[in-house]
């Protein structure tokens, strides 16, 4: 196992014992409404001779300042040549179904060389609701001719963004971005600053502080019902994956693990992270991490300015 930054003393400091800051009850945070009745039928898949350059879009929601890396923030369909092409932008709620979708060249013909991703993988897709909830991550499957295919299903109507994050053979990574529509009405939810969370009997907590244009350190510490766990187990290659995403615009930020795992090796309570987040403001951190055969997930909400809060509570 490769180790970039040593956890020993981090943990040792700490001295992790979450009996008594879980103990005074469930702490209170938002959770995603019930579906609403679907409006639509969900496709398939792609239909034979759909439009390749049909629902994108270029420059949609790009608020917010400019980041450092044009192309790799999620805010368009389009950069560098490259175009996330949904077949569709309507979505039944709560329903299971296919995500069909594409990337096309300069050339306007879907890619089908990529490069491999660190994880081992061509593309990871994301899935969150306009308001920073719900995120679902895939890593789906590419058929010869470019066609993509994600198992998904959105528990709620509204606006849900799709983030692509691929390197095109021979090109430099990029993560593009779109909107699908799940029809019905909800009510968006608001997250204040949360340093704590909980999934199932298992606490996570969130350290360091985020600096925007600079590198900052963060880790994560997890418990199972008040106990360190120390039996965390990899998955694609690391203990733990942090996705960071700008609240208001979604802008992506990489976060790197520092941490490289083999199949075999055991990890915990800490995992130990770096990023850079490109501006001031507040984001949602959404922290996944595999123990005893599953993939468990909490989220976080941390400004970058000041001292983190530390409420947060049962997803």
């Amino acid at each position: 196992m490769l180790t970039a930054v040593r956890l020993g003393a981090y943990v040792g400091v700490l001295g992790v014992v979450f009996g008594a800051a879980w103990g005074a009850g469930a702490l209170s945070r938002p959770t995603l409404a019930p579906p609403a009745p679907a409006a639509v039928e969900a496709p398939a898949g792609v239909h034979a001779g759909m439009d390749l350059h049909a629902g994108t879009d270029p420059g949609a929601h790009s608020t917010g300042a400019e980041v450092d890396r044009p192309g790799t923030d999620g805010l368009t369909a389009t950069a560098g040549g490259y175009t996330l092409v949904p077949a569709t932008t309507a979505v039944a709620a709560d329903r299971a179904t296919d995500l069909a979708f594409a990337v096309t060249g300069p050339d306007g013909a879907a890619v089908t060389s990529f490069a491999p991703r660190a994880d081992g993988s061509e593309l990871r897709l994301l899935v969150v609701r306009r308001d920073g909830a719900g995120l679902q991550v895939a890593h789906p499957e590419r058929a010869a001719d470019g066609t993509w295919r994600a198992p998904l299903r959105l528990p709620t109507p509204g606006t849900w963004r799709i983030l692509a994050e691929f390197t095109p053979a021979g090109g430099t990574p990029l993560v593009l971005g779109t909107d699908v529509f799940a029809p019905g009405e909800h009510v968006p939810l608001e997250f204040p600053p949360a340093r704590a969370a909980q999934v199932g009997g298992y606490q996570v907590r969130l350290d360091g502080d985020l600096r925007a244009g600079a590198e900052s350190a963060i880790f994560a510490t997890v418990s199972l019902d008040g106990r360190a766990v120390t039996d965390l187990e990899p998955e694609r290659g690391t203990f733990g994956d942090i996705v960071a995403l700008r609240a208001g615009d979604l802008a992506y930020t990489p976060v790197t693990a520092q941490t490289r795992a083999e199949p075999q090796d055991r990890s915990g309570p800490g995992i130990a992270f770096t990023t850079t987040v490109p501006t001031e403001g507040t984001y949602r951190l959404f922290l996944r991490f595999r123990h005893a055969g599953e993939i468990h997930t909490v989220d976080f909400t941390v400004p970058t300015t000041g001292a983190a809060t530390t409420t947060g509570g049962v997803r």
